[in-house]
């Protein structure tokens, strides 16, 4: 049944795929400090949300460039999602889910109660400006776009969650929605040759996630059901394809049936799905590779986060980004690639830009509201450019060089002398905001 549909029938919420698993990472006994649902997301908001008032807050004594879309609802308050770029346009998903959370009392169904679009930001990369947005709202939908994949083919790729995955031509406007796939999908990633890979966050009645190999025209390849170990149950969360080893890489939430602290082992699958090994430790945050193998790993170990930086034909560089790291308040939600390097963005707006040469520029986005966070920062001519959930935003920190900059800092070695918090450094941005002590209590 569709979700909406279901919705409309008042079912069971438990019965909704994903509502069961998020009311569990919700719950008092899921170990805040190490839930991470729906790309780490979920967490961000609970955290933030229940934090407002320990947490430090100043609004930015000076301000980057912040573009804010008209408000997308009268009813509900949109923010900014995933992105994903190419060709100089930022795509990015736009949802009111973390606004009807908070305000209907933690319920993740609470984006349903209202009709609303289905919309796929559009922000300009070369001109800094927003362009707008494209249209592709089902009749009577109520879900928002969640995660959006700028295919090679033209094609703008989205979730919905909650309701169907689609794509939209942005040359044409030509919008198709691929029912057949069912609902709880949440992450796109590029496959093999031309392939999508979609995680299922939750198959129906709370049953485990997969993983879904799709062609173009949203036909079914393969679905790589994911299997947990015993007493837990298993929710997929970010997807990335190896295309040298020809490997798939999946994050996880591993929901423990008896109510404990969940899990967050990642799983690396050959093609047809068979496990090829499961790393419970050290927890891996986020991974990507581009098509020609380079890639990154986002890892933390304790309080201190690395990035394992994948070059082909070299060993990988594992690479100290923060060693007073929290997992509690912060996560790493996002990675992207580019031809100079990487860029890795956190909860709170500390952004890491990574060069081919490991060196580090790290930078420290203003926090706009009080549970507020950022999604997707992406490098823009001189500019890094981050889609901002506290309405529809995209913030843009000038960053007066580059990764290989006199700005940035050398990567420390593992066994070498840990550095001063990335963002505590005297770099742009970095002393506009307060930044929460490490060791503060969660509530």
């Amino acid at each position: 049944m569709h979700l909406r549909a279901a919705h409309r029938a008042a079912q069971a919420p438990a019965t909704l795929p994903g509502a069961e698993q998020i009311r569990t990472l919700a719950s008092p006994a899921s170990d805040f400090g190490r839930a991470s649902p729906i790309g780490g997301s979920l967490l961000a908001a609970l955290l933030l949300a229940a934090c407002a008032g320990d947490l430090p807050f100043e609004p930015p004594a000076t301000s980057p460039l912040i573009v804010t879309a008209d408000p997308p609802s009268a009813e509900e308050r949109y923010c900014a999602w995933y992105a994903h770029a190419r060709t100089d346009v930022l795509y990015f998903g736009q949802a009111a889910f973390w606004s009807a959370f908070r305000t209907g009392g933690d319920d993740p169904l609470a984006d349903l109660e209202a009709e609303g679009p289905q919309l796929v930001g559009r922000f300009d990369l070369s001109g800094l400006r927003l362009l707008p947005p494209l249209d592709v709202s089902a009749p009577g939908s109520r879900s928002g776009v969640w995660d959006v994949h700028a295919h090679p083919n033209g094609r703008v790729y989205f979730t919905t969650f909650y309701e169907h995955m689609g794509w939209v031509d942005p040359r044409s406007g030509e919008v198709r929605r691929l029912e057949a796939l069912g609902d709880g999908l949440n992450e796109i990633a590029g496959g093999p040759g031309d392939e999508l890979l979609v995680t299922r966050y939750a198959g129906p009645e709370g049953a485990n996630g997969s993983v879904l190999r799709l062609s173009p025209e949203g036909e079914v390849v393969a679905e790589l059901p994911l299997e947990p170990p015993p007493g837990f149950r298993v929710a997929p969360k970010t997807v990335a394809f190896d295309p040298l080893r020809r490997e798939i890489w999946v994050t996880t939430d591993l929901l423990a049936e008896d109510g404990s602290a969940p899990r967050r082992d990642a799983y690396v699958l050959a093609l047809d799905g068979r496990e090829l090994r499961r790393i419970a430790h050290p927890e891996l945050q986020f991974v990507v590779f581009a098509a020609d193998g380079r890639g990154a790993r986002a890892e933390v170990d304790d309080r201190k986060l690395w990035l394992v930086r994948i070059e082909p034909g070299a060993p990988d560089a594992r690479l100290l980004l923060d060693d007073r790291f929290a997992p509690g308040l912060d996560f790493v939600q996002d990675l992207t690639l580019t031809e100079e390097g990487l860029v890795a963005t956190r909860w709170g707006g500390a952004v890491h830009v990574v060069g081919r040469d490991d060196r580090i520029l790290p930078l420290q986005l203003p926090r706009l509201e009080p549970e507020g966070l950022y999604y997707t920062a992406v490098l823009a001519g001189g500019h890094v450019c981050a889609t901002y959930c506290g309405g529809v935003r995209v913030v843009c920190e000038p960053i007066g060089g580059s990764a290989s900059g006199p700005d940035a800092r050398p990567a420390v070695a593992e066994a070498a002398r840990l550095p001063v918090t990335a963002a505590r450094l005297p770099v742009a941005g970095a002393a506009r905001l307060p930044v929460a002590e490490t060791a503060q209590p969660l509530r």
